[in-house]
């Protein structure tokens, strides 16, 4: 069931969704789950989790079969990938067929409830259009649709998400439109969704946006204490998000869809690995964007409208590609091991409160792999496996005005030693690299933790790395 915007409790709604199926009423928030890392939380866990918070929608981008099975009548709505790396590979509809059968029509049956089919991510996004890594998109669209259609679930709307990116630069939103070098593609592609009644879904980045549009960076907030704002005629703009909504209301009105759904895919706020990118900025940013929700106000284009929105994410993702910055591998509201890192109020009622704890993790021994820091070591063999362990694991809190931008270099090659070590489970194999010895000694500092994993669930499947773009 969707996410219902009201004082009702889920505990009260519970026996009314029993009664009558499925009720679609009024805004839902939902959550992005990607299992790019090297420790994962298992499927069971994460139904509990969601639960436990009354978080009744998610995005996942690797449905294998184990994790649909998970979800089978739990009562969370779903939505599901083809990522580029399989749709690359489907030369006829069958291929298509095939997939949603086993993974859709399937599940279906066995209690798991769907409500979109994303096919293909960010295709007209510059980086992938202009180098066209990825085109085929309206012809993939047609044939998920079909396939859907042939196995009678025409209540599953098949889509296809967009970055920030496909409109244009622009200092006002009724200025609203989509680049001109995409135009005529997205112009077929928003028929196609139009004819079918599939939403516009936007990926909206803030703390990406609002330098991209040099804008002061608490405009990003709902807060917004600079007190910087928009006029565009009667309509007066003091965050990003209604910003960017608005401009992409002005583009669907130009192109002749000024009603169609939109649907805010992922948004979020990362903890780490950039200016600004922090633990109090993603609560300060979530408590803000929950709090506006809740009102129902809408934007000055849409006043009064309900926003539909799922949050980026539920975990980090340490291999995650970071084409956009290294800060993409930390937008989770969840560490790996499953501790919430801030308050957020997934119920909309702004309770000052952490989220539930993840259930069933087993968290490694507390040892460390860390340089020894003495000087007879040959140096450029030291950087060498400094280098070789931070291209393996995941060094990406070293970033600019990250949390552990300030270490000493001794103090970076402990960090990439352990992080190649903990990824791997703590084989003392991956600690037998220059200076390296496995400690019992916690070598973090005050602002930079040198993390003990969760023992490795699972191998993830279904996806690819190179596919995951945030």
């Amino acid at each position: 069931m969707y996410k219902m915007i009201s004082s009702l409790s889920i505990s009260l709604l519970m026996p009314l969704i029993l009664f009558c199926g499925e009720i679609h009423v009024g805004a839902y928030l939902g959550i992005n789950w990607g299992r790019m890392a090297t420790q994962k939380l298992v499927p069971s866990m994460v139904v509990d989790l969601l639960l436990q918070n009354g978080i009744s929608e998610l995005r996942l981008f690797q449905p294998s079969f184990h994790v649909l099975d998970a979800f089978a009548d739990t009562n969370i709505g779903l939505i599901v990938t083809l990522q580029e790396n399989y749709l690359k590979n489907v030369f006829e509809q069958k291929q298509i067929d095939d997939y949603i059968h086993e993974r859709v029509k399937v599940y279906s049956e066995k209690g798991v409830k769907f409500r979109y089919v994303y096919v293909g991510n960010e295709p007209f996004t510059k980086s992938l259009y202009m180098k066209k890594q990825f085109n085929g998109t309206i012809r993939y669209l047609n044939m998920t649709r079909d396939a859907l259609d042939k196995f009678n679930l025409p209540n599953i709307k098949a889509t296809t998400p967009h970055f920030t990116d496909v409109l244009t630069n622009v200092t006002k939103p009724s200025e609203g439109d989509f680049r001109e070098d995409i135009k005529g593609k997205m112009l077929e592609f928003l028929d196609c969704i139009n004819r079918t009644g599939a939403p516009f879904v936007i990926h909206i980045f803030p703390i990406y946006t609002v330098y991209r549009y040099g804008f002061d960076v608490d405009f990003a907030f709902f807060d917004n204490k600079s007190k910087f704002k928009i006029v565009d005629g009667n309509n007066s703009y003091t965050n990003l998000f209604t910003f960017i909504y608005d401009t992409l209301v002005s583009a669907l009105a130009k192109a002749g869809y000024g009603d169609m759904e939109i649907i805010v895919g992922q948004i979020g706020w990362p903890t780490d690995g950039y200016v600004c990118a922090s633990e109090p900025n993603a609560e300060r940013f979530h408590r803000g964007l929950l709090q506006y929700i809740a009102r129902k106000e809408g934007t000055p284009l849409r006043p009064n409208k309900d926003i539909n929105m799922y949050l980026l994410g539920l975990t980090d993702e340490n291999m995650v590609v970071t084409d956009y910055g290294p800060y993409q591998r930390h937008w989770g509201i969840y560490k790996h091991d499953g501790i919430p890192k801030y308050k957020i109020d997934f119920t909309l009622q702004d309770r000052d409160v952490k989220p539930s704890v993840a259930k069933g993790t087993v968290r490694m021994p507390n040892r460390w792999c860390a340089f020894d820091g003495k000087t007879d070591h040959n140096e450029s063999l030291v950087l060498q496996d400094y280098e070789y362990a931070c291209e393996k694991s995941d060094c990406t809190a070293f970033g600019a005005g990250a949390t552990c931008d300030n270490l000493s270099f001794t103090e970076k090659v402990s960090y990439a030693y352990n992080m190649l070590c903990q990824i791997t489970n703590q084989d003392l194999r991956k600690c037998n690299l220059s200076g390296a010895t496995m400690t019992t000694n916690n070598p973090s500092t005050p602002d930079c933790d040198f993390p003990i994993e969760i023992l490795t669930a699972e191998v993830v499947d279904g996806g690819s790395a190179l596919t995951r773009r945030y």
